[in-house]
């Protein structure tokens, strides 16, 4: 039985190293992994100097300053998902003979759950699914194991016990490697996706300002033809000259001036779109001019939740579209709102970021959720009759 508990710990103790490093962002590095996975196994091989619950505890906390020093996310964030599985498997280690079989599933079925709620991956139904599936292997070691119920030869005991416990491993790799390359595939996506959404934005604002700088260099010719009729005298040809030059002006009108060039370049060329598709606008924004969010992360949130209102006008009728966007800086936070008019019975599913239909639209909410968390900020919609609200606040290292 000695032997099975170190055989149970030693799979544990591997289970749990893969978990912190899936679980979070921790730097790469042959070195650091041998020494921490050296140090906590080394812990458990003296485990018969102290109790082998206490030596668990001591690699919790090895694996918490193992995190603190070596992962990119701040730790108070995730404190508890490195701390929880070490206390659920010291308490484990004080489970008596063959009991420790029926908690193995429990451990291997909370590594899951945390898992798939670190990845946004976790439901209702697959969560019941996958407890249910542990529930009846841990049920049957159980009855083989614990209670004598059923009567078999010690040896075929231990084989069936051994089975079991080989089906929970089976069942744990199959339901995370699902969970990994589902995760794999859409980090994927999102990549082409994001490289798709750039390529976008930088056609758009490049036309926008390519024709502000066209209209910069033709002004000295304008200026020219201009003198020349009114040389001439002729008033009526100068100003329908300059009717026509404000209906060309028009096309490339300057919304914003916030102070950010990243910002301006993102919000005119966006409301120069809803200018020409006849959305009545109203813009006020201000930004500091240097953001500590980065340039890519700041065009995957303004730019998707713009597209989106966009998309939503082009679905009403001229006379009731409108789209209001409200960007500040107040102390050490960015706030930004964007409001605009939407059909009575909108296909949106605020709560999942997503929308009813396939594609790119669906993925880029995705994004703008995951762009706003990477920051720590908060991500608010809302769907009122006839209008849709996006705020997002963001927090900033000014």
């Amino acid at each position: 039985m000695r032997m099975e508990q170190g055989i149970f710990q030693f799979i544990w103790l591997c289970t749990y190293w893969y978990y912190a490093e899936q679980m979070g962002s921790i730097e790469k590095g042959a070195g650091k992994r041998a020494l921490g996975f050296c140090l906590t196994a080394g812990l458990l091989l003296c485990s018969f100097l102290i109790p082998l619950w206490a030596a668990w505890l001591l690699v919790s906390g090895i694996m918490l300053l193992y995190t603190l020093f070596f992962d990119r996310e701040p730790l108070k964030r995730q404190w508890w998902r490195y701390l929880l599985p070490g206390i659920c498997i010291a308490a484990g280690a004080m489970v008596p003979g063959s009991y420790v079989f029926v908690f193995h599933g429990c451990i291997m079925l909370l590594f899951l759950l945390l898992l798939a709620q670190k990845r946004e991956s976790l439901r209702v139904w697959n969560g019941a699914l996958t407890a249910a599936s542990y529930g009846i292997i841990s049920g049957f070691l159980w009855l083989a194991g614990c209670t004598g119920q059923i009567e078999t030869a010690d040896f075929l005991r231990r084989l069936l016990l051994w089975g079991g416990i080989l089906l929970e491993a089976l069942l744990f790799l199959a339901v995370e490697g699902t969970l990994f390359f589902y995760k794999k595939g859409f980090d994927f996506r999102t990549e082409q996706f994001r490289t798709e959404l750039m390529e976008h934005q930088y056609s758009e604002i490049k036309s926008v300002y390519m024709d502000m700088r066209g209209w910069r260099h033709d002004y000295h010719n304008h200026m020219q033809v201009m003198k020349a009729q009114l040389t001439l005298g002729n008033l009526k040809e100068i100003r329908e000259y300059l009717d026509k030059l404000e209906r060309e002006l028009d096309r490339v009108d300057t919304f914003v001036r916030s102070g950010n060039l990243m910002v301006d370049a993102i919000l005119n060329s966006k409301l120069t779109l809803a200018g020409r598709q006849e959305i009545s606008v109203n813009c006020k924004a201000r930004a500091p001019k240097k953001l500590s969010v980065e340039d890519v992360d700041l065009c995957v949130i303004l730019g998707n939740l713009l597209d989106n209102a966009l998309e939503a006008c082009a679905m009403v009728e001229k006379e009731n579209r409108f789209l209001r966007v409200y960007m500040t800086v107040n102390k050490s936070q960015m706030y930004l709102s964007v409001q605009n008019s939407a059909s009575r019975e909108p296909d949106f599913e605020a709560r999942n970021y997503i929308t009813k239909k396939r594609g790119n639209h669906g993925l880029g909410m995705k994004r703008v959720k995951a762009a706003v968390d990477k920051y720590g900020g908060f991500l608010n919609l809302a769907n009122e009759a006839g209008i849709f609200a996006a705020e997002v606040t963001l927090p900033l290292d000014l």
